[in-house]
């Protein structure tokens, strides 16, 4: 299926000539909210560009489930096992309705040779994903939940014409390494000092950007 020439205009560091190759050689397909996208275990057939959507990575350990990472448009997903030949090491699921690119092994054979920036592209995204998550580990080390949680919302609405972001209290403990109770109480402690507000059914709404930025940047004595 054609692309035009401005859908990889999302991938930053992806040059011309490498766009151009991937778009010619990768396949598009598209995913419903909820869908998987491979499983933990599952061999390792292929390389994901998100066109649009979000996508979650999420790992399961001692019965609890932990997100690694959410990718939206202009991310990816799958470098590393794709290219050590390993199967996936986590579970990925659509967040929302996704639309993505699929590079199998073929198909980015035939890439590279036609540039060699295709992979710097993805060399560069193997980077900073080693450098994302030095950063997750950093915060929960160091940052308690209510920390965490501010820096969280305070990403989430960054960029938002609307200062609403929906999140169960669920979807909250994954993301942050921890437990459903844990982050009803710091919910709770950012409403009650009127940082945040319920705007429906696992929805928040950020009403003081300027203290949740403040919460986000505290370091309180840490707690999971």
């Amino acid at each position: 299926m054609s692309l035009s020439p401005l859908s990889l205009d999302i991938f930053p560091g992806l040059s011309t000539p490498a766009a151009d190759a991937l778009r010619a050689h990768s396949t598009r397909r598209e995913l419903a909210e909820g869908a998987t996208l491979f499983r933990e275990g599952d061999d390792a057939h292929g390389i994901f560009l998100i066109l649009a959507g979000e996508v979650r990575v999420i790992r399961t350990s001692r019965g609890r489930r932990h997100v690694l990472h959410t990718e939206r448009a202009g991310g990816t997903l799958g470098e590393a096992p794709f290219f050590d030949r390993k199967p996936y090491p986590a579970t990925a699921v659509a967040a929302s309705a996704v639309r993505l690119l699929h590079v199998d092994r073929p198909a980015l054979d035939r890439a590279l040779r036609v540039t060699p920036d295709v992979a710097w592209f993805f060399l560069g995204r193997l980077a900073g994903r080693v450098r994302g998550f030095v950063e997750r580990i950093d915060r929960l080390a160091t940052a308690d939940v209510g920390t965490r949680l501010a820096a969280y919302l305070l990403e989430q609405a960054e960029g938002r014409e609307t200062s609403i972001i929906t999140a169960t209290q669920g979807s909250l403990a994954e993301e942050l390494g921890t437990v459903r109770e844990v982050v009803a109480r710091a919910l709770r402690a950012l409403r009650a000092e009127q940082v945040i507000r319920t705007a429906g059914r696992g929805r928040v709404e950020v009403v003081d950007r300027i203290a949740l930025r403040a919460a986000a940047n505290a370091h309180p004595t840490r707690q999971s």
